[in-house]
């Protein structure tokens, strides 16, 4: 759940969709190292929520909160266009103190595509500021108006990082919006995205994109973390 360290690069790391059986209403994310196939996480979709709602767990097999394997879980808003990464602790409701409140860890925004499914999707992607030496803004709110999305709202950025998807290019010759995965994608998909920030836009600090039916590719590199 720690940053890459920064002189490591990307990590290349593949994702499995478990779609099959009774992972039909509740679908399994299985994230592997590409090179080795060596397993890291599960997500998979939980059960009597009313927005979209995944737990992120160590566990191979099953994903349980209160469990030790349990490492937090990514929420969506009712229209699914915003989602908040958190840590294993409680919400505010429950909690018994600052101790065991969850941490925000990050948060996922999509803007309304006024193309429809034929454009391209924008999308911004929140962080609490990552320092050079791995040490990270803890960000534990019991408000909303203290929540990395509101504050970011109200333009207090200074303990905030701000990515966006990298803008594909429309190909003339496929007809299609396009991004350069240098091999590492090789399917055309609306989920595929390349984070980039305001300062760089040839630095790639994430990448994802389908490589299969239910296999994708996610390369990672600092700030972000696995998790």
């Amino acid at each position: 759940m720690k940053p890459v360290p920064p002189l490591i690069g990307q990590i290349q790391t593949s994702i499995e969709r478990h779609k099959s059986g009774m992972n039909r209403l509740w679908p399994k994310y299985t994230l592997s190292l590409s090179k080795t196939s060596k397993f890291l996480l599960n997500a998979q979709k939980r059960t009597g929520n009313k927005t979209s709602n995944y737990g992120i767990s160590i566990e191979k097999d099953m994903v349980k909160k209160g469990a030790e394997t349990y490492l937090g879980k990514l929420r969506s808003n009712f229209v699914g266009t915003e989602f908040c990464l958190f840590n294993a602790g409680e919400n505010a409701k429950n909690a018994k103190g600052t101790d065991d409140l969850r941490e925000q860890l990050g948060v996922v925004q999509y803007e309304t595509n006024v193309l429809g499914s034929k454009g391209p999707r924008r999308m911004k992607v929140l962080l609490p500021m990552v320092y050079r030496d791995g040490n990270v803004r803890l960000w534990k709110s019991k408000e909303d108006k203290d929540s990395i999305s509101e504050v970011f709202k109200s333009g207090q950025t200074e303990d905030l990082m701000f990515f966006f998807n990298k803008p594909p290019k429309w190909n003339e010759q496929v007809q299609a919006f396009v991004l350069n995965f240098n091999g590492r994608v090789d399917k055309a998909s609306v989920k595929n995205f390349q984070l980039i920030d305001e300062y760089d836009d040839n630095r790639i600090y994430m990448q994802f994109g389908r490589v299969g039916q239910n296999e994708f590719n996610m390369d990672v590199a600092f700030p972000m973390s696995i998790f």
